[in-house]
């Protein structure tokens, strides 16, 4: 049973323990693992995925449709935001070996961004922890102070737009720096409309 462990109302920031079982997060491993080549990003300007200096991870996108885990995941995803399955871009799995880290970023894109199109900005994140990090690999908010440490089967979940639909400056997070062992997560971004 999901249990809150964390609230920040500014940008609807919680931090949640037990909504993913042990077996669950060594099931999406193992996708990612059959699955990993090196981590991109969007470019806002081009809406294509290219490589960037301040992400190094390798990230692997499987489609839902070919894993029933991760249909079960969306459903669960969609239960716990009240916001429908439609609007989820495909989960993204993540592995981070030691020094790997993305440096402060927004998930939500700029208001001229192409990929808009696909469904409106990314209004909200949720991030999954699948593993016991040895050491680092916290999910920094410097803006807010804050810092998050991986537990495994929890995660946490954010807003990345203000009441007017814009990027909130208090979403800006980071993956700090993996210090020692590995770190796995799934993210799962959320579009104000439905996903295309």
């Amino acid at each position: 049973m999901p249990q809150r462990l964390l609230q920040v109302d500014r940008i609807g920031l919680s931090a949640w323990a037990g909504l993913l079982t042990p077996e669950n997060c060594q099931n999406l491993i193992a996708i990612g693992q059959s699955l990993l080549r090196p981590a991109t990003v969007t470019d806002e300007q081009t809406g294509e995925e290219v490589a960037h200096g301040e992400r190094v991870s390798e990230m692997a996108w499987p489609k839902r449709d070919d894993y029933p885990i991760l249909q079960s995941l969306a459903e669960g995803i969609a239960q716990l935001t009240g916001i429908p399955i439609d609007c989820q871009e495909p989960l993204q799995i993540l592995h981070y070996r030691p020094g790997g880290e993305y440096k402060p970023h927004y998930d939500a894109f700029a208001s001229d961004a192409p990929t808009l199109c696909q469904g409106g900005n990314r209004q909200v994140t949720l991030i999954l922890y699948l593993n016991a990090v040895e050491e680092g690999g916290e999910t920094a908010f410097p803006e807010l102070g804050l810092q998050v440490s991986p537990v495994p089967g929890g995660g946490v979940f954010f807003r990345n737009l203000n009441e007017e639909g814009q990027r909130h400056p208090l979403s800006l997070h980071a993956g700090l720096p993996v210090r020692k062992g590995e770190k796995w997560i799934a993210t799962q971004w959320i579009r104000q409309e439905a996903y295309v």
